[in-house]
């Protein structure tokens, strides 16, 4: 009777067991949920990962799923963050999957339309877990992936991410010949090795993929300049801070492998493009040679006519369009010839197969990737990267696609002052990025005097003196981390700020203000853009830019057209003007574009008049689109594709149309679509009258649905 009542508080317990192995008097937990078959299974090494943080100075806490529900792990986790001060949580092997929909708005790029399968066109999100002033409404559980579970993002919810505790996931892909439970396992017994063996940051790698931002070579040079800033160390002849780019080598997985492999490599920050199964690394080499131009041209042709339905038409097509030599495709189809094709093409990025026997040694890797966190997949390529036997015990990526043009590097320096990479990532969390690995992975601190910052971003997140003594502090991150606690708490304002943005000669703290100052819809926002748009700073520029095109005040329009029309504007700048100019009206862009080009006559700018006539073609088929929108006789499908795409161009040059649209269309699902665009206008210089028209028609409107999104527009658009 007796064995059989301790059994039955053994299996209560197990829900939540406060693990022993802390110090009396902590203050800060961390929070270990695993599944029940995986707690059974790698129990040993659970417990010693579990030791190997109490070490470290949290209180830790072992929840055992067996609700098998997000909405039960939620509850608990809150519970623990509001009675025990909880830091953080990691989720290991099967926990359910929160699925968000209606919520692409926190997320930095996703915006597939939701009509599409629910597996595709959700968000696979834990910030469901970490962020508890979200508000979510559940939907249902899926019935094959048994694992996802489908939330909307609730009418009522804030629709900004600020999360209270950081998260991460410790699932494992498929790896052949181990099942989830060792790979599980070794992880564990990995993670706690490196807990013991950790140093400071000496050396960091960072990589350029063909493609991305631009390829601009600025964008990389000024990345440069701020990690030094980031990382003081690097300015040391013994500190190692290398950069690869994709032109580097016809091939260059190879070397970036080679690199990640380094056993001294402390952090790795890729920027490239991806997928769940694969790093997508190179393009078409650079070449001198011209019999490799003809091969890559001659590949290209083959891989088309592979891929046609119709192969004997498409070799046609291309033969007599293209003026193709007929001999340079008739081996489309020989063995031999696409087997070396296919090669060629496997060695342009790192894939799934790759991985196999692989050992990357960067102890963190952060990746810039579109789909590499795809975590909720039985198999995704950053999950090797932490279940490889090489050292590297935490991974940051996306579960779906991503921008290109975000501050990846914001306050990585912190890390350097020994934070985790968990308080690190929690502020700089989007709906579908995510760490996998051990999010209290720490490096040691290159400075006594702040090795207890770690512990003070959470036990003194609110104490507004602790953080406006440290604004003064010389390291420009620790700088950075006071402005960013003090905005949180209302303790700084955007004039301060703005000060701080003309003033400061470091530009990542420059960056910090920026980006702090664009958070609010006030009167220094349009001072902001303008400042960030002539800054030194690249990346600060491009923010700038985008903030400028998402706005569209009458005010940016010639200072965009002069920095559109620069000699030595940047690459990636040049493309975010370039979409942005585009939704300001016609007549106004035609006459800045005159205004800046007048009086100047080299060639550089005759050869833009070509710019002015493709304005003046291309937004003279807009006008006609915006303004067939309230006709009769125009099919719904081409009005959605015109409206939808007001949620990335957020263009302000037709409001008439759109608000008589919205106020008369008798298509409700269409004016549904376009009350959600609206709500993408949060910095638009339109954004108090979008509000003011939403108000006027919920007041009045009789359909629920319209109704029910023009109250969510409102609500994000005052957020």
């Amino acid at each position: 009777m007796i064995k059989s009542i301790k059994n039955i508080k053994i299996l209560l317990l197990s829900l939540l067991i406060p693990f022993a192995a802390f110090a009396a008097g902590e203050k800060r937990s961390f929070a270990v949920v695993i599944d029940s078959q995986a707690y059974e299974k790698c129990r040993e090494s659970v417990d010693l990962y579990l030791s190997a943080v109490a070490d470290e100075g949290l209180k830790t806490y072992l929840i055992v799923d067996r609700w098998n529900h997000p909405d039960s792990i939620r509850k608990e986790l809150f519970r623990l963050y509001r009675e025990n001060t909880l830091e953080g949580a990691v989720f290991i092997g099967d926990i359910p999957v929160p699925m968000v929909r209606n919520a692409p708005h926190l997320s930095t790029a996703f915006k597939m339309d939701q009509r599409r399968p629910w597996t595709d066109s959700s968000i696979p999100s834990d910030r469901l877990y970490d962020d508890f002033d979200l508000k979510f409404e559940y939907l249902k559980k899926d019935s094959i992936n048994t694992l996802y579970h489908y939330y909307n993002l609730a009418d009522d919810s804030p629709h900004g991410i600020e999360c209270d505790i950081y998260s991460a996931r410790i699932k494992p892909p498929k790896v052949d010949g181990k099942d989830r439970f060792e790979l599980i396992d070794e992880y564990l017994k990995k993670a706690v090795r490196e807990k013991r063996n950790r140093s400071n940051i000496r050396a960091l790698t960072y990589f350029a993929g063909h493609g991305y931002n631009s390829d601009c070579m600025v964008a990389r040079s000024d990345e440069r300049l701020a990690l030094t800033e980031q990382f003081p160390n690097f300015r040391k002849g013994d500190y190692d801070l290398n950069f690869i780019n994709h032109s580097f080598d016809k091939f260059v997985k190879f070397r970036l492998m080679a690199e990640l492999e380094r056993e001294d490599l402390d952090l790795a920050i890729l920027h490239h493009h991806g997928s769940e199964d694969a790093q997508l690394l190179n393009g078409s080499p650079q070449t001198m040679m011209a019999s490799d131009w003809l091969e890559m041209a001659r590949k290209f042709f083959r891989g088309k006519i592979r891929g046609a339905n119709d192969t004997t038409e498409s070799k046609r097509y291309y033969v007599e369009n293209y003026d193709v030599p007929a001999h340079w495709v008739d081996n489309a189809f020989d063995p031999e010839i696409s087997l070396k094709d296919s090669i060629y093409d496997a060695s342009l990025d790192i894939t799934l197969p790759d991985m196999k026997g692989y050992t990357p040694n960067a102890r963190f890797v952060i990746l810039d990737a579109c789909f590499t966190g795809s975590f909720h997949l039985d198999d995704y390529i950053s999950g090797h990267y932490i279940f490889s036997p090489g050292r590297t015990v935490a991974v940051k990526a996306n579960s779906v696609n991503t921008i290109q043009d975000v501050w990846t590097i914001e306050l990585t320096g912190l890390m350097d002052l020994g934070v985790s990479i968990g308080n690190w990532a929690k502020g700089q969390l989007t709906l579908e990025s995510h760490l996998l690995g051990d999010p209290t992975y720490r490096y040691t601190s290159s400075r006594r005097d702040m090795e207890s910052l770690n512990e003070n971003i959470v036990l003194n997140k609110n104490n507004r003196g602790f953080w406006r003594r440290l604004i003064n502090d010389y390291n420009p991150e620790v700088k950075s981390l006071a402005m960013k606690m003090l905005f949180k708490q209302g303790a700084i304002s955007t004039d301060e700020l703005m000060t701080i943005l003309k003033s400061e000669e470091r530009p990542t703290v420059r960056l910090q203000a920026f980006n702090l100052i664009t958070k609010k819809y006030d009167h220094n926002l349009l001072p902001a853009i303008k400042t960030g748009m002539r800054d030194s700073y690249e990346l600060l520029r491009r923010l700038a830019t985008i903030e400028a095109s998402s706005n569209l005040s009458p005010e940016l329009l010639d200072m965009m057209m002069e920095e559109y029309l620069s000699p030595g504007v940047s690459q990636r700048v040049y493309f975010q003007l370039k979409e942005g100019i585009s939704n300001f009206k016609k007549d106004d862009i035609l006459a800045a574009f005159d205004k800046v080009a007048s009086g100047r006559n080299s060639q550089w700018y005759s050869d833009k008049q070509k710019v002015r006539d493709n304005y003046e073609s291309t937004l003279g088929r807009l006008e006609k689109e915006f303004g067939q929108l309230n006709c009769d006789t125009i099919p719904a499908k081409s009005k959605r594709f015109t409206i939808t795409a007001l949620r990335n161009s957020n263009n302000t040059a037709h409001m008439p149309e759109l608000y008589k649209f919205l106020r008369e269309s008798p298509d409700d699902d269409l004016r549904v679509i376009l009350t959600e665009a609206f709500a993408w206008y949060t910095k638009s210089w339109k954004r108090d009258e979008i509000i003011g028209v939403c108000t006027e028609l919920a007041a009045v409107e009789k359909s629920e649905n319209v109704k029910k999104e023009l109250i969510r527009t409102i609500n994000r658009l005052k957020y």
